[in-house]
């Protein structure tokens, strides 16, 4: 990002907004000039960032920058709040559409949803055997990466093992430890969605994105990830992805609060689990194991196991459910 003096066309806000900024950073307002929004403002990287976030918070807010959820994935997950929700009003709207029907029954006899017996004939089979939540996280692994281009720069099968391999991971480890039934029924998407905000980047600021993909080592870098969003966009790609969902997805509550969260300690042992503890440990299970997106940095990280005591495994077993991980990757990468 240039630090240049210079004008920025910002059409957002009002002056007074701006004059506080000043304030609050101490500039000299001698130096300020605003005409219909034109801002003229002094070297400042401080300041840069504070215009940046502005910039990506209001059109944020405004339709046409982020990629709608397709039709099908908002009257699926609206079925889902609704406790009079049915098997057969899901099979009549998931019915509507023959593809995405086909391509569930083949998801669902998969490794990934435990298929191999009572094999689903039709889309009602699928919904009795998983149940209707669960067809709605195969909707969702199905229509996601159709809907949402991830930046050749940043890979996108990469991106979308990796977050397979969260959800996989969360749903596997949340069915152990996880009591509250809203975490259970939310760990699989907030793992699939879990690094949504790397992508709304892209969407709402995508020169500023593909410069920062371009001028930034990663693997030399010493800082955390979130550390470098922060330095230069203004915030993290976990409260951008918390932003995003919170103002255009119908999805609950404790889902945002968990991807904005992520960032935080994972599980601890004898302290009660919560699904943001959870996504945390299963990504950082995910990247352990390789099974990383391309924005992994330098960063010295102690190689920390506490969280297979408070999941009461042996890494043994661990190892096992990350290989089955893998399997359920591939079978999803065979319908994708």
């Amino acid at each position: 990002m240039s630090n240049a003096t210079g004008p920025i066309d910002l059409r957002l806000g009002s002056p007074c907004e701006y004059t506080l900024i000043y304030i609050s950073l101490d500039l000299p307002m001698e130096k300020i000039y605003i005409d219909n929004s034109l801002l003229t403002f002094p070297e400042s990287p401080i300041f840069e960032r504070i215009i940046m976030r502005e910039l990506i918070s209001e059109k944020l807010k405004a339709s046409g920058y982020l990629p709608p959820l397709p039709d099908i994935l908002i009257a699926l997950q609206k079925l889902m709040n609704d406790p009079d929700c049915e098997v057969e009003d899901a099979r009549r709207l998931i019915s509507s559409d023959p593809v995405l029907s086909s391509r569930i029954i083949t998801m669902a006899n998969s490794a990934l949803f435990a298929g191999g017996r009572d094999l689903a004939q039709n889309i009602e089979d699928a919904i009795v055997r998983l149940g209707v939540g669960a067809v709605l996280e195969l909707c969702y692994t199905l229509e996601l990466p159709g809907c949402i281009k991830v930046p050749q720069t940043f890979g996108q099968t990469r991106y979308w093992r990796h977050s397979l391999a969260v959800a996989i991971l969360s749903r596997e480890l949340g069915s152990k430890i996880l009591t509250d039934q809203e975490d259970l029924d939310s760990c699989y998407l907030t793992g699939l969605v879990h690094d949504i905000g790397l992508l709304a980047y892209d969407y709402l600021v995508p020169e500023q994105f593909n410069q920062f993909l371009l001028t930034t080592d990663f693997p030399a870098s010493d800082q955390s990830l979130e550390s470098l969003e922060k330095n230069f966009f203004g915030m993290s790609h976990a409260e951008l992805g918390s932003s995003y969902l919170n103002e255009w997805w119908p999805v609950p509550s404790v889902i945002v609060e968990a991807i904005r969260d992520q960032n935080g300690p994972g599980l601890i042992k004898d302290q009660a689990p919560n699904l943001t503890q959870l996504v945390s440990t299963a990504n950082q299970i995910a990247n352990e194991y390789d099974i990383s997106h391309s924005l992994q940095t330098g960063q010295k990280m102690d190689a920390d196991k506490s969280y297979l005591e408070a999941l009461n495994m042996s890494q043994q077993e661990m190892d096992e459910l990350v290989d089955w991980t893998q399997v359920g990757i591939l079978a999803a990468e065979s319908v994708l």
